[in-house]
């Protein structure tokens, strides 16, 4: 029996709404007490609303989302041996997500796609026998147009399978840490240079920015600075691989295929 997202589209919805009108009318000075006139909540659901799922207070949320830094790469502070075993740090963080990602070496069988409530958009999720292969958002990118172009004899069923949830699981536990997930299989169609670059990617701890020409350093070619962005550019797992953390040398934030505005927020929720 396939569960019912109903009432998790329409909250999800509520706060997808309400942080895209943060950003387009640049809400920098809004109160608790007029945001939850807003969403017609009580002042504590409101922040209960965004502590559940951002992990963060509106208030906070919204100056981060305006700070001048927000998209400064900074090199990471040196780090103690003594910190990698101290239980009551909180400064030494795993990566987001552990995943296995796997070039497709054949055509699968059947892939599954699900449609879930996110506060980020409604997001499409599609796994083959192998592995998660698709995530993307729905406003953007078509996830069943994108899915038939990139497997055009493939056939697709729409079934809430055990991988799509717990992926879906995983996103939704993205910057609220509820319960370990464990190991995610990718299985995607690509180059080797691409899966290395996502990679490199999906290695980087929460928070931490970088630029394309420090991901074209570490695979050691400073030359291939262009190569990463068009392969940033062509990642199909949107969050799990975390390609919205490669920003603009200048300190912009620069573009991210899902819309410069949510890959804002994610900058502000992660910062």
């Amino acid at each position: 029996m396939e569960t019912d997202f109903s009432y998790q589209f329409q909250r999800m919805e509520l706060l997808f709404n309400t942080l895209k009108w943060m950003l387009d009318s640049q809400q920098i000075g809004i109160s608790i007490t007029e945001l939850s006139k807003r969403l017609e909540l009580g002042e504590w659901e409101t922040q209960h609303l965004f502590q559940e799922n951002l992990g963060k207070d509106p208030l906070r949320f919204v100056q981060d989302a305006f700070s001048p830094s927000l998209a400064q790469v900074h090199q990471p502070a040196q780090i103690s041996i003594f910190d990698l075993f101290d239980e009551k740090s909180d400064e030494v963080k795993p990566v987001t997500f552990d995943l296995d990602i796997q070039i497709l070496q054949t055509e699968p069988a059947e892939i599954v796609y699900s449609i879930f409530p996110y506060f980020l958009g409604t997001v499409f999720i599609a796994s083959n026998e192998f592995g998660i292969c698709q995530v993307t958002f729905e406003d953007t990118d078509a996830g069943l147009t994108r899915l038939k172009k990139t497997f055009p004899k493939v056939e697709l069923k729409e079934e809430q399978s055990e991988l799509n949830l717990l992926a879906y699981q995983a996103l939704m536990n993205y910057f609220v840490k509820k319960e370990e997930i464990p190991v995610l299989p990718v299985s995607v169609k690509a180059t080797p240079f691409q899966v290395s670059v996502w990679n490199e990617l999906a290695a980087l701890p929460k928070s931490e920015l970088v630029t394309y020409g420090v991901i074209a350093e570490k695979l050691g070619d400073l030359n291939a600075s262009r190569a990463v962005g068009t392969a940033v550019g062509a990642n199909p797992i949107a969050l799990l691989i975390p390609c919205h953390r490669v920003v603009h040398q200048s300190g912009k934030i620069g573009h991210f295929r899902w819309g410069s505005w949510r890959k804002q927020i994610l900058l502000a929720i992660e910062k």
